[in-house]
């Protein structure tokens, strides 16, 4: 007999308790609670799951699992209690790999060096470059000093005036003596350049009958005036080249250019028109 079934199957008698009800408790089938009390371990499944039924078959019962578990490990043969591992893995380190004090010191006396040759090369590169200019340099003599000559003194004589020609007599010039004045040249006549070749009154006359109307003025190409004229207003405006009128009412708007008065620019009240000055 197993002492592990003996103290399995008494502690469920004491409490009364049947097979199937301890089945129905601990979802053990009867079967393999019965193995269990007989000790016919063949009849369970494997080792692993035979201590899980002992253990909460056990606990069931009010028994130590860890006991129970014990007696049937020395029933068994003497099997090694099973270690149950935490299945989690644990966190991924990253690996940092430090450099040695060795190695950062023989990579920065390899720099100083390579330094080195790099710069003493360089210095006897511009050495030699130094010296091919200076033996090429050619130092010139310095002049001899030129001889001095003393000019010779000629004597200085004063030129004979010689008497000047007689001027030739014409009608308007005295033969006798005295001053012959020149005859007068007639200065140039300047005429005066109009600073605008071009100027321009417009009028509204202030009579019976008179409107007011809308007119633009373009002078040079670019607007002058843009508005409503009243009735009995003027403008005037300069230009050097060309000048344009646009008028909304032309029988109430007369133009004068330079003076000269060309009349209203239209015959028809209410019909814009446009007016040029040169005429094309």
């Amino acid at each position: 007999m197993s002492e592990l079934g003996d103290r399995l199957r008494q502690a469920r008698e004491r409490q009364g308790l049947s097979l199937a009800q301890a089945s129905v408790d601990t979802r053990i089938l009867q079967a393999s609670l019965a193995a269990l009390e007989e000790g016919a371990y063949q009849r369970l499944p494997g080792d692993v799951v035979v201590r899980g039924f002992i253990r909460n078959y056990a606990q069931y019962l009010g028994l130590p699992p860890d006991e129970m578990i014990e007696l049937y490990r020395r029933e068994r043969g003497g099997t090694d209690p099973i270690r149950i591992v935490p299945a989690t893995n644990p966190p991924r380190t990253r690996a940092y790999v430090l450099p040695s004090f060795l190695g950062v010191f023989f990579v920065t006396m390899a720099l100083v060096g390579l330094a080195y040759v790099t710069l003493n090369a360089v210095g006897r590169i511009g050495d030699r470059a130094g010296g091919v200019v200076a033996e090429s340099t050619v130092v010139a003599p310095p002049p001899s000093p030129l001889p001095t000559v003393t000019p010779a003194i000629m004597p200085t004589t004063a030129p004979v005036a010689q008497p000047a020609p007689p001027l030739p007599a014409t009608p308007d010039t005295p033969v006798a003596g005295g001053n012959v004045e020149p005859p007068a040249q007639a200065s140039p006549e300047i005429t005066p350049t109009p600073s605008a070749p071009i100027v321009l009154e417009i009028v509204i006359p202030n009579s019976r009958g008179t409107e007011n109307s809308w007119v633009r003025v373009q002078t040079d190409g670019s607007t002058a005036f843009e508005g409503i004229m009243r009735s009995g207003e003027k403008l005037v405006f300069e230009a050097q080249r060309r000048v344009f009128v646009r008028a909304g009412n032309p029988p109430d708007v007369q133009v004068t250019v330079n003076g000269l008065q060309q009349g209203p620019l239209g015959q028809a009240a209410g019909q814009p028109v446009n007016w040029f000055w040169p005429p094309n």
